[in-house]
């Protein structure tokens, strides 16, 4: 079974998802019996398994008790809005005004070249209108029309004889023919006879140019930058929240999520579980949180637990106008049969008077096993130390370790220094390395 579910109102965004099921593991009790097998290309043979059961050889049975299992799982996820707004300045102000004032000077232009433009070309259309018409009423009253005559001839070899034609031409104009008449053509001795014919051409006139009112009117669309806000308003981020539910009848798993928007912005999480079988069970957490007071503040925790396993870290990064700071620390626990450890892990730095960066780890351990007739027990030390200015920079280090135990049942131990520091300055260098160690072994060394 399934069901999804989602909303939005003006408070808050979320969504909703529910499964759960049953599942049947009898197949699992029914015992498997497998015949002997020849592997190819070999003489190996595999051994006959009879009655072999899943649930009960393999551990199920311990496991998962029943072979009937049901989970439920649920996710839950939500948003709340938050009422506050994030106020921005709006930057496309002056790029609106600046267009505006710039499409205004380019429709002037526009209107002033466009009435000159259209003056310019009425007035010299209609005056060589007036006169082309004053030129032709003139010649054609004190001149009279010309005309071109071609003498008759004959085209040899194929023995054409062609009659004279005569072209007449316009009073106004000696390129363009007003009348044409072609010759006719006849050939000798036989009844091929082609007429003359007369072409007339009409007389080229200019019309009178008129220029539409409306042309005369024609602009550009008007351009008005409509009130702009002066700032944009952005609502400010809400509160996340996310939930996770697993629930078997082995295991339980929960996890819980948020980001949430307050004084600081905090981020937290935490996941756990419950089983019937100890190795199962956990608990992880973890929170972050960013400070905006006085510059900024970074802090981060995660812990861990388990039957094997324990952890912490913590960290915290500020930085001021004046000075940053940074601090890490981490522990582990380890706790397994045959071994037991624990870890430490610290570092510092900041950059009030100088810059100085220190660490430190620290680590001690203890291995029994029986089975291998060994044991061993030590620790190890490392500190570091790094100090620098504009004059000089100096770097410190040293390490101690030490181990105890037996190999086989004879009994050794061992230790080791080391030490290393470097100083450098504009005057020269100065450097130092120390390394020394011991170790025993009985009836060896």
């Amino acid at each position: 079974h399934q069901n999804f579910s989602a909303g939005n109102n003006e408070n808050s965004i979320e969504a909703h998802i529910g499964i759960n099921g049953e599942a049947n593991l009898d197949f699992l009790n029914s015992p498997l019996t497998i015949p002997e097998m020849n592997l190819p290309y070999t003489t190996l043979t595999t051994p006959q398994v009879k009655d072999f059961s899943l649930w009960e050889k393999t551990g199920l049975k311990k496991f998962l008790k029943t072979t009937k299992q049901s989970f439920d799982l649920g996710i839950k996820a939500q948003y709340k809005k938050n009422k506050d707004k994030c106020s921005i300045r709006n930057p496309l102000d002056v790029f609106f005004v600046f267009i505006s004032q710039n499409i205004n000077s380019f429709k002037r232009h526009f209107e002033e070249i466009q009435d000159k433009a259209l003056d310019f070309f009425t007035k010299s259309s209609n005056e060589a209108k007036i006169k082309s018409d004053k030129d032709k009423v003139e010649k054609s009253l004190n001149e009279q029309a010309r005309t071109f005559q071609m003498p008759g001839y004959t085209i040899p070899v194929i023995n054409v004889e062609a009659s004279p034609f005569i072209v007449e031409i316009s009073t106004f104009s000696y390129v363009i023919p007003q009348e044409i008449s072609t010759p006719n053509f006849t050939i000798p001795g036989s009844d091929f006879y082609v007429p003359s014919f007369k072409l007339v051409l009409p007389l080229l006139e200019l019309s009178a140019f008129h220029v539409p009112e409306n042309l005369l009117k024609f602009s550009l669309p008007d351009f008005k930058v409509l009130s702009t806000p002066n700032n944009i308003l952005i609502p400010a981020m809400g509160n996340i929240t996310y939930d996770f539910s697993f629930k078997s009848s082995v295991i339980t798993l929960n996890t819980n999520a948020g980001l949430y928007n307050q004084s600081d912005i905090v981020a937290h999480f935490l996941t756990s579980s419950s089983s019937v079988i100890d190795a199962l069970q956990y608990k992880f957490e973890g929170t972050s949180s960013l400070t905006r007071k006085r510059g900024l503040k970074l802090a981060t925790a995660l812990s861990l637990s388990n039957k094997f396993v324990e952890g912490n870290h913590d960290s915290t990064i500020s930085i001021t106008k004046k000075n940053m700071e940074a601090s890490v620390t981490t522990t582990a626990k380890v706790q397994i049969p045959i071994l037991r450890m624990n870890f430490k892990q610290e570092l510092n730095g900041n950059t009030k008077s100088k810059p100085t960066v220190s660490s430190s780890i620290e680590l001690q351990y203890d291995f029994n096993s029986s089975k291998l007739y060994s044991t061993a027990t030590g620790a190890v030390d490392h500190k570091l130390r790094l100090e620098s200015l504009t004059s000089y920079f100096s770097i410190e280090s040293s390490t101690k370790g030490d181990i105890k135990g037996l190999v086989l049942s004879r009994e050794y131990s061992g230790t080791i220094t080391s030490a290393a520091s470097t100083y450098l300055n504009s005057k020269g260098t100065r450097s130092s390395v120390k390394l020394q160690g011991a170790s025993k072994v009985d009836d060896i060394w």
